[in-house]
C-alpha cells in the first residue's frame, strides 16, 4: 500500500515537471552516421516570432575585416575543423530567465533523468524549456597550461514552439518543395561564435543541431533572416547548407523590402549525428 502511494506521488510530481518545465518531444529522432555536406493595425508578426532588436533579425557573428561571415576553413589555415565529437551542446533558457526559473528547470531536469535511470527508460535526446525561446550553447575543451576545461565558444538563439500556419509560409513551401499540406516552422534568432573559434565549422554544426531540435519539437522548417550588408557571402553560405531564399516571408519575419536582411528557409532534419551530445539539464 505504502509503495503504491509512493509511486503515485512520484509519477504525479514527474508529470508536473514534464508539463510545467519542458516542452514534450513530439518526434523521437533517428540516430545514425551523419555525413556532412561540402563546405488596430494588423500585426506584421502573426507567428509570434521575436521582433529584431537590432538591424538584423539574425544577428550572425561576422566581421568584414577578418571574413567571419561564414565558418569555412581556408586551405592555408592551420586550424582543424571541429566535429560534434569535439563539442558539448547545452540547451539553456534565454538570458532574461529569472534565477528562480533556472533553478526550477535544473531541478526538474535532474529529477526526470533520475526517473529514467531508476525505471530503465531512455532519457529524451533533448527537452526545451517552456517559454517559446531557448539558447543553444557550444562548449569545447580548451587546453591551457596543460589544464583541459570546457569553455563556451558559441551561442545560438532559436524558437522552441511550432508556429501556426500562415499563407506566406504555405505558398513558400509549395513553390520551393511542392508541399501543399499545412506545415509549422521555427526560427533561428541569432548566431554568435567567439572570435578565436570562428572558421572552425561551429556554425555549420549548430545549424544541424537546431534543425534536429526543431524536428523533435514538431516543426517542418526552419526560417531566418540573413543580413550580410549586401556582400552575398553569408547568403551563399546558408545556400550551401540547404537554405533557400524565401522572398514571400519578408513581411512575415519583420523585414519588408529586405530592410533587415534576406529571408531564407530550410527543411528540418530528424537525423541525430552519431557523435552529437546534447545536454538539456
Amino acid at each position: 500500500m505504502t509503495q503504491g502511494i509512493f509511486l503515485f506521488v512520484l509519477i504525479f510530481i514527474l508529470s508536473v515537471f514534464y508539463l510545467d518545465a519542458f516542452l514534450p518531444d513530439s518526434r523521437p529522432p533517428r540516430r545514425r552516421l551523419f555525413l556532412h555536406a561540402p563546405s488596430g493595425q494588423k500585426s506584421s508578426n502573426p507567428l509570434g516570432f521575436p521582433q529584431p532588436s537590432t538591424k538584423s533579425f539574425l544577428q550572425h557573428a561576422s566581421s568584414k575585416d577578418d571574413n567571419c561571415d561564414n565558418d569555412t576553413i581556408s586551405s592555408s589555415s592551420s586550424l582543424q575543423p571541429l566535429t560534434h565529437a569535439d563539442i558539448v551542446w547545452r540547451v539553456r533558457p534565454p538570458p532574461e530567465t529569472s534565477l528562480l526559473k533556472r533553478l526550477w528547470l535544473r531541478f526538474a531536469a535532474n529529477l526526470i533523468r533520475l526517473d529514467c535511470k531508476v525505471f530503465g527508460k531512455e532519457a529524451p535526446v533533448v527537452l526545451c524549456p517552456k517559454g517559446g525561446q531557448a539558447v543553444l550553447e557550444a562548449h569545447c575543451y580548451n587546453d591551457e597550461n596543460g589544464n583541459s576545461k570546457l569553455v563556451k565558444v558559441g551561442r545560438f538563439g532559436f524558437t522552441t514552439e511550432r508556429g501556426p500556419p500562415a499563407p506566406p509560409i504555405q505558398e513558400t513551401v509549395q513553390d520551393l518543395y511542392g508541399i501543399t499540406s499545412l506545415v509549422g516552422v521555427g526560427a533561428i534568432i541569432y548566431m554568435f561564435v567567439e572570435p578565436s573559434y570562428r572558421k572552425r565549422n561551429i556554425g555549420s554544426l549548430a545549424l544541424e543541431v537546431i534543425s534536429l531540435i526543431h524536428a523533435i519539437q514538431g516543426m517542418d522548417f526552419t526560417v531566418l533572416v540573413v543580413d550580410d550588408d549586401g556582400s552575398g557571402r553569408l547568403i551563399d553560405w546558408y545556400l550551401q547548407h540547404g537554405y533557400s531564399r524565401a522572398p514571400k516571408l519578408q513581411d512575415l519575419l519583420g523585414s519588408p523590402n529586405a530592410n533587415n536582411g534576406i529571408t531564407m528557409i530550410a527543411p528540418t532534419n530528424q537525423v541525430l549525428p552519431f557523435d552529437c551530445r546534447i545536454q538539456w539539464w
